[in-house]
């Protein structure tokens, strides 16, 4: 949840103290927003928009499961 290598203005001899800003930040954000978690089925694809949303993956064993991920960008053309 949240990067705790993003160190504040005023908090760079803080880590600890700054990593719990961004812990609380990211739950009071998600405690406000809804969540989708999906659960995955072989043939699954997935798409969102990385610009409107906070996104994670999970841990997986890649010695049990194939992945592929891929990534599409879309540009206005004006």
């Amino acid at each position: 949840m949240g990067s705790d290598t993003s160190i504040l203005k005023g908090l760079e001899n803080k880590p600890e103290a700054a990593k719990q800003y961004w812990q609380e930040l990211f739950q009071e954000i998600l405690d406000c927003t809804p969540v989708y978690a999906h659960i995955w089925q072989p043939g699954d694809i997935v798409f969102w928009d990385n610009s409107q949303v906070m996104h994670t993956g999970m841990p997986y064993n890649p010695n049990k499961y194939k992945r592929i991920t891929l990534r599409v960008a879309v540009m206005a053309n004006s």
